[in-house]
């Protein structure tokens, strides 16, 4: 059984902290973890001589840096994964946006979630073209559509960043579409295809 006196202690949590999981470059975390080390002494240094505790703290924090240092990776591994694996939104020419949305129609008829997601946002980013409400949407990213739809839909801004982070994640990302999150996309289409533009004042 693990029972180290203060300076053992002291040691093993230098030695934890020396391995490369915790070494990523991530300022904060760094930070926080040399303070609840810091900390951690001080509260050994004060006690009794009470090993019995000092092994509990001990075991304590670093299961709590353990957690820690696991859900900082995974979404820095997440957002880079993300941002790496992004493209264009429309990648097959000539199609309208009537053409997407029956493609997804007939995704919806057979279940292929992912398919009616994926052209549902398609449809969107074609409408754009069409209605003339970017400067050029062929061949932007989704997040590029979904921040230049901001001025002239800005009561759907946050349900289109949305709808650009879903279709990353399916397109680009490995995810797959659940039905309603296929189905919001494609309501997110229709309602901005019947939406009137905001009028964007100039200078």
């Amino acid at each position: 059984m693990l029972d180290p006196d203060r300076d053992e202690a002291r040691e093993l949590l230098q030695g934890e902290l020396q391995k490369p999981e915790y070494n990523q470059p991530e300022s904060l975390l760094v930070k926080a973890l040399n303070w609840l080390m810091d900390r951690l002494s001080d509260l050994i240094n004060i006690m009794p001589g009470s090993t019995a505790l000092s092994t509990v703290l001990l075991a304590l924090v670093l299961g709590l840096v353990g957690l820690g240092v696991y859900f900082a990776v995974r979404g820095s591994r997440r957002s880079l994964r993300l941002t790496d694996r992004s493209g264009p939104v429309l990648s097959e020419a000539g199609l309208t946006a009537a053409a997407y949305r029956e493609r997804a129609a007939t995704a919806s008829r057979d279940g292929r979630w992912d398919d009616v997601l994926l052209d549902s946002y398609r449809a969107i980013a074609a409408a754009t073209d069409e209605r003339a409400l970017l400067d050029e949407s062929p061949g932007t990213t989704a997040h590029e559509i979904a921040v230049g739809l901001r001025a002239p839909f800005p009561d759907h801004a946050d349900a289109v960043l949305q709808a650009a982070d879903a279709f990353d994640t399916v397109c680009y990302g490995g995810g797959h579409a659940s039905r309603e999150q296929a189905e919001r996309v494609r309501d997110l289409d229709r309602t901005l295809a019947r939406a009137r533009p905001a009028r964007v004042p100039v200078g």
